[in-house]
């Protein structure tokens, strides 16, 4: 890998220099005008966890918010008088790849809001189960308003019939966005596309719900405000608020070293899941059927993209930063501390997410008919391998005092 090890090192002691001033009060300080002194490392890691929060995890679930109501907009121009066209489907299609981009660069910060209210199993669970599906469309063939109560109920109440993957479905087929005399001459059209509005509006109401449990309710739309009040789902937590608040009372996270660590946790659950569930499940034979994004063809760019995500944590910067090798690092993240505080574990873990990235660029597209490649099996061992280089690093920021 080209890291850009010169620049990466000057913001990292720049980053350094400014926080070597820095003091916390304890809880009673008011009253006894007392003054913690914090360490050089817990001012360092407490401004890592900040920048999280601020630079990486909000923008990105307010990309996929605002994505995701742009989908919403094309989804619902295709039950529209006149509006069923192949352009307009290839529109909403279009769009489907841009929420989903979001989505996937989100799910290296799962826990928290994503995990805590089942948003993720909701929104992202594969595959689709078709035969639901079917049995849903014979015993709702007509739209009625009892149809409608139906099929509303299963898109907010079900996993395998809801989410990203259930307007996939109705919209893709063989890697294309279906045609509208595709849709016309199906008996059911008004039905599935009655489905596919009302998934495309939980999977809005979803991401919404993300970017106001990590930002606080108060600081989203107003509009966005009242359809969680209408939804009853208004987050009881404000995650990013307790992230940058570790160690500190109210906060889950009880040191800033914890918040860190869970920082480079989160970075390791996709990094395995990728490895051994979105790619070792159909590769290694255990369940051919097991395959993300198999309509689209999209599973190669969602298996990137969740790798990006890493990066985009690791290296402190937010959703729209384009993955390269010579990504340099905010002056406040894991990877400026590391090249201070754990230089050749830092390097390793630089080194491997390149090579893990490259590796799963080169699998032979689209996944769903090339699983079995040895390009599959590649890109494994270099997930693999990056995992194991991330847990080196893990063990220098717990210790770090």
């Amino acid at each position: 890998m080209q890291f850009n090890w010169k620049n990466a090192l000057t913001v990292s002691l720049m980053a350094c220099a400014v926080v070597g001033g820095f003091t916390a009060c304890d809880d009673d300080d008011d009253d006894n005008n007392n003054s913690k002194t914090l360490s050089v490392n817990e001012i360092a890691l407490a401004a890592i966890n900040k920048n999280f929060v601020e630079t990486t995890v909000i923008p990105t679930y307010a990309k996929l918010a605002d994505a995701s109501e742009a989908l919403l907009d094309d989804v619902e121009k295709l039950g529209k008088e006149g509006g069923l066209t192949d352009a307009n489907i290839a529109a909403a299609g279009t769009q489907w790849k841009v929420a989903r981009k979001y989505w996937e660069l989100s799910e290296a910060f799962l826990f928290g809001a994503a995990s805590g209210y089942a948003i993720d199993p909701h929104i992202d669970t594969w595959p689709f189960n078709e035969s639901a599906f079917n049995k849903l469309m014979s015993d709702n063939k007509s739209l009625s308003d009892e149809a409608k109560d139906v099929i509303d109920e299963c898109v907010a109440t079900t996993q395998q019939l809801t989410g990203f993957h259930a307007v996939e479905y109705i919209l893709f087929a063989e890697g294309a966005t279906k045609t509208a005399a595709a849709f016309e001459a199906d008996e059911l059209k008004d039905v599935k596309l009655y489905f596919v509005e009302a998934a495309a509006a939980d999977l809005y109401l979803s991401s919404v719900r993300l970017l106001a449990a990590w930002k606080g309710t108060e600081n989203v739309s107003t509009a966005r405000q009242e359809l969680l009040e209408e939804a009853e789902l208004e987050p009881e937590d404000n995650f990013g608020e307790e992230f940058i608040n570790a160690g500190n009372a109210g906060s889950r996270w009880k040191t800033v070293q914890l918040a860190a660590v869970n920082i480079l946790d989160g970075c390791q659950d996709i990094i395995g899941e990728v490895n051994e569930g979105k790619i070792g499940t159909a590769a290694t034979g255990e369940d051919v059927n097991y395959i993300e994004s198999p309509h689209a063809y999209n599973s190669i760019t969602d298996f990137k993209d969740n790798i990006v995500s890493c990066a985009h944590a690791l290296y402190g910067v937010g959703p729209d930063v384009e993955w390269s090798t010579d990504l340099t690092s905010s002056a406040t993240s894991i990877m400026a501390w590391g090249l201070v505080n754990a230089a050749s574990e830092t390097k390793e873990v630089a080194e491997k997410l390149a090579v893990a990235i490259a590796k799963i660029e080169a699998m032979k597209a689209p996944f769903v008919l090339y699983y079995t490649d040895q390009s599959a099996k590649d890109a494994m061992e270099a997930l693999g391998e990056l995992d194991e280089a991330i847990d080196a690093l893990k063990e220098k920021v717990s210790a770090a005092e």
